[in-house]
């Protein structure tokens, strides 16, 4: 999974870069030379979408979503299981719907021989990223299940994990190191 990680992340690193510099160099394109880059639009809508679809499926695997947990963090036993899997199926089946319809759009585009207007770019390179989101989402979302699934939820448990995510904790052997020759 570190290749699917390592893939995720450039996808949206890359994507943004490239939104970023083909958006500064219009702009001076249009205040230098009083002309705007006729291939800008087109590239950066395109890439916006693939910056959307792959930024989603990141915020999945880092659980940055915005959600109702108070419901599931307050729930014990059985209810908290159903409102877990209820959550996650209805999550699933909507990336069921993006990765079933992305793919047939994707592969009408490649059949059809679809090209972007100004550059010529198959437009199936950026439409692909719809699909795969759906099926990088659909994993994605069956981890952070089966990690919630283990996830201790009572008040005491959620108060330590933000404790501990808002200060770091400063380990004795910090201190040893320094007393056995390290920095003074």
């Amino acid at each position: 999974m570190r290749i699917v990680r390592f893939f995720e992340d450039w996808v949206v690193i890359l994507s943004f870069v490239m939104i970023v510099i083909v958006t500064f160099v219009n702009v001076l394109s249009r205040y230098i030379f009083k002309a705007s880059l006729a291939f800008s639009e087109e590239i950066t809508i395109n890439l916006l979408v693939v910056l959307t679809m792959m930024g989603a499926v990141v915020g999945i695997r880092l659980g940055a979503h915005l959600g109702f947990t108070y419901l599931v963090e307050n729930a014990k036993g059985h209810v908290r299981k159903v409102l877990l899997f209820t959550g996650t199926a209805l999550i699933v089946a909507f990336l069921a719907v993006l990765l079933i319809w992305g793919g047939e759009m994707t592969i009408a585009q490649a059949i059809r021989g679809r090209a972007t207007p100004s550059l010529g770019i198959p437009q199936w390179l950026f439409t692909l990223s719809i699909p795969l989101a759906g099926l990088l989402g659909i994993i994605r979302s069956l981890q952070a299940l089966r990690v919630s699934m283990n996830e201790d939820t009572s008040a005491e448990a959620v108060v330590e994990r933000l404790a501990s995510e808002a200060a770091p904790t400063i380990d004795s052997s910090e201190f040893s190191s320094e007393s056995k020759g390290g920095r003074k």
